[in-house]
């Protein structure tokens, strides 16, 4: 009985409740339809955007998320309109991009697309007549800047953070630990143009800071590997039989990073001596990333895209984003929003602010015109473009993976380098700049360490065999403690000391020939040799070479003249007879003139009787070769005879003296043997240094016949095998031969000379990285 009589006074009050309700909600349905003045159905659809992601990814179920929570977010204000979202998955498969947002636009009319497309893609993709006219938003991964191939077109707009910057970025931590050599890893986009301007993109930062890529390791697509473990796994051991142990994870998805870091650990590439870098397409996802796999990347440094994440705009979002990704990817144990899911927010939000402006009316032209104009605060930071470019002022937060988790070290700009003012910001001039920045000092690298890894020394070969130890020479004493010295390395250091940077090298002693000294530099069982070694064609194949520091021929050295033939009369050859004859003759005229007309002219020192006078004439003939004579000369026609043999005296003693130190210095100078032909028709034997490349050019260039030709294996040895005939005339490069004679003068050097490319110093570079 009581629980009828309560039935019945409860009933009349629930069903008051329930009119109650329906009247409140038909006045405001009828409230929100008078404020928004519009006859039609709220639901009518005004604006339609379609969205190409790849939900398989980390990145993707991030960008879908909070797509959907912009359109719900925006849609209770677009004024009884609804601003329809068509999301379409590539599962992966990167080259259904671009047809995917085709079919968005040509079958579904979607008004705009906010897709993961690089700028080459998006900008190709804005070439088709059907989606010409249509804004696109580029998301995701950093752009690359427009190039004159692919210039960015007034439809495509880039939300993303230009790769440039995280170049520059990535450089100035380089040039803070003064690494001068890194290897780059990569895995490959479906774009090879975007991986080829990266990596030229990246050496170009490097050489700022006077580092370069020794070498790079790209990896496929991991959605394109069968067995993407034991692929990456047997890869690595490129890298583990290399020397050099900074590292730089370029381009990565979150899923392929997290594999590479398992294998590396294992493979002990995680320990001390080691360093890694990564970019912010992976460090942005850190947070969602199992402790497991966080401890497989202990030591990392990396960086990514700071932002404010204080305030209560964010928090909601975060909130919301969390309950909504958790309820989505239950299997996702982290829900936390990283940079791609604040960028694909703000790109919707730039949308349905346009329709909030346009009351609901979806125009492209006026689109793109909004979109170049707007500037809001968003979620990622302003929002604003130029030249179809975000005009964010880029700030990356520096961070070391410790734990099981990371900590911020550092803050770095291109305006500021780097600076720690994120650890106080209530506090004013904390900001440090490069090097002076100490918290970059305090970082835990691989293995637990907090010493910085150095590089490797640089393994620099050297001739142990060179035949002239002026140039190189290797030297042990009793303990074995090598010396190098000689010309080459004396260069070299010298060269060295110029560098604005101190370069870590070790000389290793090499017994073989110098062209497996090539090799071995080709093969990197040495990074790089110094010594006599010349530039020629068949080495350059297998390595690089520095400019010349000494320009080389190949000349003959042969012996000199032994005698002078009739060495006792050499002077009397100086002319021959018939200019002495011609001389007599001629000084024997000028006495007789100069007698007769003092005679005639009364000159009482000049004898009268014909005896007398046939002597005084010939005594004159030779005393006015030096002037000696004791008569004076009285009258103007003699003395301008006199004057006249004055002159011929003075070029005819000229002319004897060149001639005699001629013949008494050129037989000493002029090489016995001239003729290469000769020493051929004559089956010569001809020396040259048996370790070096004349041999080869003896035999093929010159046609020696190798049975004649004797490999002499030092300086000392060339003269013992000419003073025991061994040899006719020696091969050298102009250097040695210059030293060899120097040192030895009885021989001389013999043209004609060969020009070779002249002495160097080999290294071998990743070419393909630089091309």
């Amino acid at each position: 009985m009581e629980k009828s009589t309560l039935h019945r006074r409860i009933s009349p009050l629930l069903y008051f409740l329930f009119i109650f309700s329906a009247l409140f909600i038909q006045a405001e349905a009828k409230e929100n339809k008078k404020r928004c003045n519009c006859p039609r159905d709220c639901s009518h659809i005004f604006g339609r955007v379609g969205s190409v992601i790849d939900q398989s990814s980390r990145v993707g179920k991030e960008q879908q998320i909070a797509i959907q929570m912009a359109v719900n977010d925006y849609t209770q204000w677009l004024n009884c309109s609804k601003l329809d979202l068509l999301i379409k998955d590539t599962n992966g498969k990167f080259a259904r991009a671009a047809s995917t947002a085709i079919d968005l636009v040509k079958k579904k009319n979607a008004q705009a697309i906010i897709a993961a497309l690089t700028l080459e893609e998006a900008t190709l993709l804005s070439e088709f007549e059907e989606v010409s006219t249509t804004p696109i938003i580029t998301i995701g991964s950093a752009a690359i800047s427009p190039s004159q191939l692919f210039p960015q077109p007034s439809s495509v707009f880039q939300l993303n953070t230009d790769i440039s910057i995280q170049m520059q970025c990535a450089a100035e931590i380089i040039g803070h630990f003064r690494w001068r050599r890194v290897t780059v890893i990569y895995e490959q986009s479906n774009n090879f143009y975007s991986d080829s301007r990266l990596k030229k993109q990246l050496s170009e930062s490097l050489k700022d800071f006077s580092s370069s890529v020794e070498f790079d390791l790209a990896f496929p697509s991991l959605t394109s590997l069968r067995e993407p473990e034991t692929f990456i796994q047997e890869e690595l051991k490129k890298l583990k039989s290399k020397r050099n142990g900074i590292f730089l994870l370029m381009q990565s998805s979150l899923e392929f990073s997290t594999i590479l870091f398992k294998k590396a650990k294992k493979m002990g590439l995680m320990e001390k001596g080691y360093a890694w870098i990564m970019f912010e397409d992976v460090v942005s996802l850190l947070d969602s990333l199992e402790p497991s796999s966080l401890r497989n990347m202990q030591g990392v440094i990396g960086f990514k895209t700071n932002f404010v994440d204080s305030s209560k705009y964010f928090q909601d979002f975060k909130f919301t984003f969390r309950k909504k990704f958790r309820s989505s990817y239950p299997e996702e144990e982290h829900p936390n929003p990283s940079m791609y899911a604040l960028q694909a927010y703000d790109a919707t939000a730039v949308i349905a602010k346009f329709l909030q402006n346009s009351k609901g009316k979806m125009n492209s032209g006026e689109l793109i015109k909004y979109i170049s104009s707007s500037n809001f605060e968003g979620l990622s930071g302003k929002i604003s473009f130029k030249n179809q470019k975000t005009l964010q002022n880029t700030t990356f937060q520096i961070i070391n993976v410790i734990g099981k988790s990371y900590r911020q070290i550092a803050l770095w700009s291109l305006e500021h380098g780097f600076s720690t003012d994120f650890i106080d910001h209530k506090r004013k001039g904390t900001r440090k700049k490069g090097k002076n920045c100490n918290e970059l000092a305090s970082i835990y690298w691989p293995g637990g360490e907090q010493t910085v890894p150095k590089e490797s020394e640089l393994k620099i070969g050297v001739p142990a065999m060179a035949a002239f130890h002026q140039f190189v020479h290797v030297s042990s004493d009793q303990v074995q403690n090598r010396t190098f010295s000689g010309f080459s390395l004396d260069v070299f250091e010298a060269a060295i000391k110029l560098l604005q940077y101190h370069l870590p090298h070790v000389f290793v002693p090499f017994p073989g020939t110098y062209d497996e000294l090539v090799i071995a530099v080709s093969n990197k069982s040495l990074d790089a040799a110094v010594g006599d070694t010349n530039i020629l064609e068949h080495r350059y194949r297998y390595a690089d070479f520095s400019l010349p520091y000494l320009d080389t021929q190949i000349v003959m050295v042969a012996p000199a003249h032994k005698d002078l033939k009739r060495q006792g009369f050499i002077f009397v050859e100086a002319f021959e007879w018939k200019l002495w004859a011609a001389l007599a003759a001629l000084s024997q005229c000028t006495a007789a003139i100069i007698y007769f007309n003092e005679k005639v002219n009364g000159n009482t020192e000049f004898a009268d009787s014909f005896p007398e006078m046939i002597g005084s004439i010939l005594w004159l003939s030779i005393t006015l070769l030096s002037f000696a004579h004791r008569e004076s000369i009285r009258n103007n026609l003699s003395r301008l005879m006199l004057a006249v043999w004055l002159c011929v005296i003075v070029v005819v003693t000229a002319s004897y003296t060149a001639v005699l130190s001629s013949m008494m210095t050129v037989p000493r100078l002029k090489p016995c043997i001239v003729d290469i032909d000769y020493l051929k028709n004559t089956n010569a034997t001809v020396g040259c240094n048996g370790k070096g490349f004349v041999v080869k050019y003896l035999t093929d260039i010159l046609t020696f016949n190798e049975a004649n030709i004797k490999k002499i294996a030092s300086s000392s040895d060339y003269l013992e095998a000419f003073e025991k005939g061994q040899i006719s005339a020696a091969f050298l490069i102009s250097p040695h031969a210059k030293v060899f004679v120097a040192k030895n003068k009885r021989y001389v050097m013999a043209k004609p000379s060969f020009e070779v490319g002249g002495l160097a110093y080999m290294s071998y570079v990743e070419k393909k990285l630089l091309m």
